[in-house]
């Protein structure tokens, strides 16, 4: 072999040797690249094993006990009985025991409001106490989508402890647009001309609103005052189109109850009520209700709504949490008799509050609400469990992504200390939260009275 033969077959072999060095040095770097882009997203990471609980799934099933979730980062891998769990699932795996508590999926309270007045520590203390008292979603039905964005995503990202909030994109007649909780929630622009609280009318452009809406980040549209029935069921269709979830008040005014039907979900069960007895009602407005002396769920033109919701396959948003006992508007054991009489009928009723909780009581106030389905509107526990989980997750339009516990869907659940299904109050006992596979421990919750508030 010649000395220049030799040369040549060296620095072959040379930088062969420096490409599989190179080679081998890049995987760790790009191990660590996954490993800072898996941490910057938020994304729990890891396998873990919660071993023992009781399961309540969010469906209808009968609960079983000692089972076993196992989650894999930000996902449940596998959903088994305990006695179960193989070598190769345990292999590896951070071993939580939950032996002798009751695990739900994470609960979603279906209407809040955190930026119609924006105020950031508010709304992250509300929503700090709603993820360490085992809700791990929340819709909030309108406001400046600007701020809602940025808690969104804060809390997507774990950077503060938070429910996901799913927003909605308000469209309205132009004049509604008067109210001043518009002027607040559109500061710096003009109510009325930005697409998270939009003016719509017989000239409007509806494929381009309603992609307007979408490109504001938010979840669903929601249709909220003085439009004509027309009008409305032109938004419903052109939402559905979009496939974008659709969301209104019951009644729009000046179109009726039955101008909604279609919609994704619709909101306030006393709205039917109102509109039996006031059915020439123009406008949005909450004074000088009629009186609602003697009206119960019976009402022929309370039961031909309800049959026509449920044709619809429309889902109510009952919000019991905004009815009273003071007799000046409608009352709670109307609102109640009106929802027990839908869910009778096979309407699916959702766990809305739209109502702030005081500052002082240290469980989300979605708790009062599922109580007030027991006690008022005659759910069971385990039906009211439902209103919280399935059924808010498929008004969001992501049944396939939460709001039961099952193989695939993200690692939301909430793990109590009492069972739920004995009484609906035992929500309150959380020891542990977990949303997309991060856990709140309710022992690390230091509740301190939520500072004052004026929505």
């Amino acid at each position: 072999m010649t000395f220049k033969k030799y040369t040549a077959i060296a620095l072959a072999l040379a930088a062969l040797h420096a490409t599989a060095h190179a080679a081998d040095e890049e995987k760790p770097k790009a191990n660590t690249q996954q490993a800072r882009l898996d941490k910057s997203s938020g994304k729990a990471l890891g396998r873990v094993i919660y071993r023992g609980a009781t399961l309540i799934d969010g469906t209808a099933a009968a609960p079983r006990a000692d089972m076993s979730i196992i989650v894999s980062d930000d996902r449940i891998e596998a959903v088994v009985p305990s006695a179960q769990l193989s070598d190769a699932q345990k292999a590896g795996a951070r071993v939580v025991d939950v032996g002798g508590q009751y695990v739900l999926p994470g609960l979603i309270d279906s209407h809040v409001h955190y930026a119609t007045n924006p105020d950031r520590p508010y709304a992250e203390a509300e929503l700090r106490r709603n993820i360490y008292g085992g809700v791990t979603g929340v819709r909030d039905m309108a406001g400046d989508a600007r701020e809602l964005a940025g808690l969104s995503r804060e809390a997507l990202l774990n950077r503060i402890p938070s429910p996901d909030i799913f927003y909605a994109s308000l469209v309205a007649g132009p004049s509604f647009f008067k109210d001043p909780r518009t002027v607040v929630a559109a500061l710096g622009t003009q109510p009325g001309a930005v697409p998270w609280l939009y003016a719509v009318d017989d000239k409007t452009r509806l494929p381009l609103a309603v992609a307007q809406a979408r490109g504001t980040g938010a979840t669903g549209l929601k249709i909220y005052a003085n439009l004509p029935g027309p009008l409305v069921r032109k938004l419903i269709a052109e939402a559905n189109s979009q496939h974008f979830p659709v969301w209104t008040h019951m009644q729009v005014y000046p179109a009726t109850p039955y101008d909604s039907l279609g919609a994704t979900a619709v909101s306030h069960v006393c709205m039917i009520a109102r509109h039996v007895r006031e059915a020439g009602k123009s406008a949005y407005g909450h004074g000088g209700e009629p009186s609602y002396e003697g009206l119960t769920a019976d009402d022929p033109g309370i039961r031909k709504y309800i049959a026509a919701l449920v044709k619809s396959g429309t889902i109510m948003d009952a919000t019991l949490s905004v009815y009273k006992t003071d007799g000046k508007h409608c009352h709670i054991d109307l609102a109640g008799d009106i929802t027990r009489a839908m869910h009778a009928a096979g309407v699916k009723i959702i766990a809305g509050t739209d109502t702030d909780n005081t500052g002082d009581d240290p469980y989300p106030v979605l708790d009062g609400e599922l109580e007030k389905l027991v006690k008022y509107a005659g759910f069971t526990p385990q039906q009211a469990i439902t209103a919280a989980t399935a059924n808010a997750a498929e008004a969001l339009g992501m049944q396939r992504e939460f709001g039961t516990l099952v193989a695939g869907k993200a690692a939301n659940m909430v793990f109590l200390q009492r069972d739920p299904l004995a009484d609906i109050a035992n929500v309150r006992s959380v020891v542990l939260t977990v949303k997309r596979g991060r856990e709140y421990a309710r022992a690390d919750y230091k509740f301190t009275p939520l500072p004052a508030h004026e929505d």
